[in-house]
């Protein structure tokens, strides 16, 4: 049987959050036509018993100088230079048919033994401009950092697309970056689980869910909660935004006392969150390109008011559609949310049609062209 390794840089199970719903869904797409083993560095929470094998790498944190003055990306060498050994043992024991990387920094520092077979890179965002957007919101010796990290990503990353047997795009945006450095390119946008659809209470409340150890997150949910929110919370005094996800609860101490704004922290089950959510709101405007929070949002039959920049990364099935709203300022943002609390049977029909766009988006639909390409360079390198 053909065996497919799967590197990432965390357990991709319990698929909690966005990178780790996408390469769990990735993972068991494949499972269903090949042998896969899904390998990762050795920390975070991982789930007992996952529906695809696993092996996790001993792994700890190695000098922050040996990954900055390389000419690969930092973030890669964090995470891959400790169990480079591990992993070159584990490909010589697996004997994969193909390797599939969940981000691009880590076959940036993929050692030999892993490119013996064909190498499917995601670029789950490309790097080079992600790490531009987030330079000036650095000081000192960050944004010098930060510079460096950009213009290396600028040399290392079309060398690691050129290489590469196959490179998987999120965004229509990135697809065209892609394609100027490569032409083996499968546009792969995220996934939705699909579910019922109940409609979103009159009276909810707003949700800011996102993974509050990523600093654009972070940076825009201050902004939302110090530019925006106060507009909001001045005309609709009975108006609550609820924080919740990743780390949100370090943000406690920092929000308390603000009217209507309440954080609940790290959340083990997110349905009780987006089912009291009159609707969801993703605020970035730094970072990467395609958000899997927004099609989470909707197939739970929560609409969203976004940005401009969020809304680049939108799949082509909700793009475009009368499905959301995109506000640019403090003053759209917020008059966008009041839109959506005072009009409950617009926010209905908006959440509906956002619901039922995603039905063309089920991870099955969605990983289906990739899972093609994976497995027929897995028989090409099984017949090799």
């Amino acid at each position: 049987m053909k065996r497919v390794l799967v590197v990432s840089v965390e357990p991709p199970w319990p698929a909690q959050h966005g990178g780790r719903i996408r390469t769990a869904r990735v993972a068991e797409a494949l499972s269903a036509h090949a042998e896969v083993l899904v390998t990762f560095p050795d920390h975070g929470t991982r789930q007992p018993d996952p529906p695809v094998a696993t092996r996790p790498l001993p792994w700890s944190p190695p000098p922050a100088v040996r990954t900055r003055a390389s000419g690969r990306p930092h973030l890669g060498g964090h995470y891959l230079a400790p169990v480079a050994d591990s992993l070159g043992a584990l490909c010589d024991e697996f004997r994969p048919d193909a390797m599939y990387w969940s981000h691009s920094y880590l076959a940036a520092w993929a050692p030999p033994a892993a490119c013996r077979a064909p190498q499917v890179v995601e670029f789950a965002n490309i790097e080079s401009r992600r790490l531009r957007t987030l330079v000036t919101s650095a000081h000192g010796w960050q944004r010098v950092a930060r510079r460096a990290e950009a213009a290396k990503a600028a040399f290392w990353e079309p060398r690691v697309a050129a290489r590469a047997a196959l490179c998987v795009a999120l965004s229509q945006p990135d697809l065209e970056v892609l394609r100027g450095w490569t032409r083996d390119v499968v546009l792969t946008p995220n996934g939705v689980d699909v579910l019922p659809y109940t409609p979103s209470p009159a009276d909810g409340y707003v949700l800011a869910l996102a993974s509050y150890d990523y600093e654009p997150n972070v940076l825009a949910l201050r902004a939302l909660v110090r530019d925006t929110w106060p507009l909001v919370h001045a005309d609709r005094p009975e108006a609550r935004l609820v924080i919740a996800g990743r780390r949100s609860e370090a943000l406690r101490q920092e929000f308390a006392g603000l009217p209507g704004v309440a954080v609940h922290g790290t959340l083990d089950d997110v349905v009780p969150a987006y089912a009291g959510a009159a609707l969801t709101v993703a605020p970035a405007t730094s970072g990467g390109g395609a958000q899997l929070k927004l099609t989470e949002s909707m197939s739970r039959g929560r609409s969203v008011v976004m940005t401009p920049f969020a809304a680049q990364g939108l799949p082509a099935a909700i793009a475009g559609s009368d499905a959301y709203w995109v506000a640019d300022g403090r003053r759209a943002f917020a008059g966008a949310i009041l839109d959506a609390l005072r009009n409950p049977s617009d926010r209905h029909l908006r959440e509906h049609t956002a619901w039922r766009r995603c039905a063309a988006l089920g991870w099955s639909q969605t990983v289906a062209g990739l899972v093609g390409g994976i497995t027929a360079l897995a028989d090409r390198g099984t017949a090799s």
